[in-house]
């Protein structure tokens, strides 16, 4: 098996368009900008594909391991609690093994997003446009 990489950019969901056209369009930009890996998408609630079923979408990709990536600002009860939950991840371990095509492969629980100078920059630039 080669040392291909998969991400699982996951959301909340919600009952509004919003929050499923900016996990997809992120998935997208990433995997455009990094063709080597392969980007699916899952969601907590309220929208499709759920995790199991973005998971379920590494099927026949080759990946050898999974991050699955909370594109949350910060830690909360979604994902401390129910994504792990979800995910079948210990908070203390945050990896497990799972079963693509028959093989096993590693699946990596990552942090949310947290402080960063590029959501910063993007917070800057946001309000800089409001005054525009």
């Amino acid at each position: 098996m080669t040392n291909k990489i998969g991400i699982l950019a996951m959301g909340h969901g919600s009952s509004l368009p919003h929050n499923k056209e900016v996990i997809t369009k992120i998935a997208n930009m990433i995997a455009e900008k990094y063709p080597d890996t392969v980007v699916r998408i899952g969601f907590m609630n309220m929208n499709n594909p759920t995790m199991a079923e973005g998971l379920e979408a590494f099927e026949n990709t080759g990946v050898s391991s999974i991050i699955a990536v909370p594109l949350f600002l910060a830690h909360g009860v979604h994902t401390t609690e129910d994504i792990p939950q979800i995910l079948g991840i210990s908070r203390e371990n945050r990896k497990r093994t799972v079963k693509i095509n028959g093989n096993d492969v590693t699946m990596v629980y990552a942090e949310p997003l947290g402080p960063d100078p590029v959501i910063a920059d993007l917070a800057y630039r946001r309000a800089i446009e409001a005054l525009e």
